[in-house]
């Protein structure tokens, strides 16, 4: 035995169910872990809940997210604060392996859809379409240390190969049942259960689970020990105490973490790495030359990789350097246009008055409401898409992944605006027209409220109603439910008034004043995402900005010939989107990242 692996205090508590996934933090001592309940643990204390039956975890490279992932087909991101941090939907069934690229630009996952994902940790968005080929429940994964490859293993039997960069499948699948990658070579657990590095043997008898670090082995043997090689099949330990069958296991730089199914886990202190312990034999030179030439081997293959990254990053550069060039020139053209005058974009296509409108918390995306839901891009102008079914009232989630839309038969529709694809049963028990829709801040939850004079509220992912009580208006302002207004940000709430006028009021001071200019009755209301400006139009078919704080009208945009019926504020000000009577959306330009001021408005 050539590592020395020692026990570390008593057995971690705190899980009363089966143990089912661990990672370690790239800096070394906290550990993660989840179990069939759903309970995810820090062996700080902090604990979160998250998929029922959570089964895989990983850490972000440079140690501030986790992912996690179970039965409910959902990735979810955590904070190492256990906070929620976004939430990755697009498995159709259980989510069975996560992981991170080496550099941290992608998140893998897998699951029992038979498919593979990728996904942008930052945007929170997928990269790609899924990748496709497994017949069975994908129920491995792993990228290679360089970044290039990534590895699937999957229950029909086959370990696939993808091109990380491009999702291309490259070569025939393989036989085989589980994947990791050691050293920079491929393993792969065969139908035997016995673990290979090209064609060469590594585990000496079968595994149930194996693990990797650099070039140490870490697996679960059917005993129920644990046993860690080498390249060259040679056992550098083995380990035993585990009461239960050992399900999870992780191995770090000096620590190893494994778990079973009685809610066990053990963290072992690990001597090494192999060939620096003192107190060794000298290799002798038959070994060493053996191990050199594997070192050789080995760097040809790091050497030929890094060059295949050079020569792709230098591509990627110049493609960035020319899209940079080109989004300059647009931006000098677009801030021209717009510090000359407040001129509005059109945006046709609806045959019926226009009434929802909505901008997608990142901004990329616009979606317009008649009797169906079309999604635009506010820069271009184009439709995107054949339209949804739904309208005339809509909203997008807080986290951007969900569109909710009104229908004709007194339901909400919840849409995947990336997919198209309809999320979860349609929310029913209005018995008139939905008038309005809001999520809570959380995105836990959907509020409705109806002309049948209810305001309903129910939970997002299991499309149950929670609540009823009466209304026929509702917002959110913060984590508070308000009835019966029209528009809320944060303490402001405004609310139209017959007439022509807005009440405008601030639930923190419980200061209110009304707004007056509009000769009609007002039928949208808007705060822009500070607070600092309030858009309303109406029947008088006028836009007219408001400031806040002073209740000053700044200007009155002119250009729809009918009713006004919907506003909403780009999500970093640069954009107002109004909806009317007349078929059409109009973009109102409100300069680069801020507003315009009260000179611009009023010229408009």
């Amino acid at each position: 035995m050539r590592l020395r692996v020692t026990p570390i205090g008593e057995p971690l508590t705190g899980h009363s169910a089966p143990v089912a996934g661990v990672a370690l933090h790239p800096g070394g001592e906290l550990i993660a872990t989840s179990d069939d309940t759903g309970l995810i643990r820090y062996s700080t204390g902090v604990e979160m809940s998250g998929s029922p039956y959570t089964m895989t975890l990983a850490f972000h490279p440079d140690g501030h997210l986790l992912a996690s992932g179970g039965e409910d087909g959902v990735v979810r991101l955590w904070d190492l604060s256990g906070v929620p941090a976004g939430e990755l939907k697009g498995h159709d069934d259980v989510v069975t392996a996560v992981g991170f690229h080496p550099d941290g630009h992608l998140l893998a996952s897998a699951g029992w859809d038979h498919s593979v994902r990728l996904w942008d940790p930052v945007t929170r968005m997928p990269v790609g379409d899924p990748l496709t080929g497994h017949t069975g429940r994908v129920a491995e994964l792993a990228f290679h240390p360089a970044g290039h490859l990534l590895a699937t293993a999957a229950k029909d039997g086959t370990v696939r190969l993808w091109d990380a960069g491009t999702g291309q499948p490259i070569g025939d699948p393989i036989p085989g049942e589980g994947v990791a990658f050691l050293a920079g070579r491929l393993v792969i657990v065969g139908p035997d259960r016995l673990a290979r590095a090209d064609d060469e043997v590594i585990t000496p008898e079968p595994v149930s689970g194996l693990t990797t670090r650099g070039d140490v082995l870490a697996a679960v043997n059917w005993d129920g020990s644990i046993s860690l090689y080498d390249l060259s099949a040679t056992p550098l330990a083995r380990v035993t105490g585990h009461t239960g069958v050992v399900q999870a296991l992780a191995l770090g730089r000096s620590l190893m973490v494994s778990a079973d199914d009685r809610g066990e886990v053990r963290r072992w202190r690990v001597d090494g790495p192999p060939g620096e312990l003192p107190g060794e034999p000298p290799d002798e030179p038959a070994d060493r030359v053996a191990r050199l030439r594997r070192s050789l081997v080995t760097l040809q293959h790091t050497h030929a990789v890094a060059r295949r990254v050079r020569d792709d990053l230098h591509r990627r550069l110049e493609e960035r350097d020319d899209l940079v060039r080109r989004l300059t020139a647009r931006v000098e053209e677009l801030e021209t246009r717009m510090t000359s005058a407040v001129v509005a974009r059109r945006l046709t296509g609806h045959d019926a008055p226009v009434h929802g409108v909505a901008f997608h918390p990142r901004g990329h995306l616009l979606a317009t409401a008649d009797r169906a839901v079309r999604l635009w891009d506010p820069v271009t102008r184009d439709q995107l898409g054949d339209p949804l079914p739904g309208g005339p009232v809509v909203a997008f989630h807080p986290g951007g992944h969900l569109l909710a839309a009104a229908c004709a038969d007194h339901t909400v529709r919840l849409w995947d605006p990336g997919t198209r694809r309809s999320f979860g049963e349609p929310l029913t028990g209005h018995t008139g027209p939905v008038t309005s829709v809001a999520f809570h801040p959380s995105g836990d939850t959907i509020a409705t409220a109806s002309a049948d004079g209810t305001v309903r509220v129910w939970d997002v992912v299991m499309g149950r109603q929670v609540s009823e009580r009466p209304g026929t208006r509702v917002a959110f302002a913060g984590a508070d439910l308000v009835v019966g207004a029209t528009a809320a940000c944060g303490h402001l709430v405004a609310t139209a008034l017959p007439g022509g006028a807005v009440a405008l009021e601030n639930r923190r001071t419980g200061a209110r004043r009304e707004l007056t200019g509009h000769t009609s009755d007002v039928r949208a209301v808007a705060f822009d995402g500070t607070g600092e400006l309030l858009a309303t139009g109406g029947g008088d078919r006028a836009v007219r900005i408001w400031d806040t704080a002073s209740g000053a009208e700044l200007g009155v945009l002119t250009g729809h010939t009918s009713a006004v019926n919907g506003a909403a504020f780009h999500p970093d000000g640069h954009l107002l989107a109004t909806t009317s009577d007349d078929c059409t959306t109009r973009l109102w330009p409100t300069r680069l990242g801020g507003h315009a001021g009260p000179a611009e408005w009023a010229g408009a």
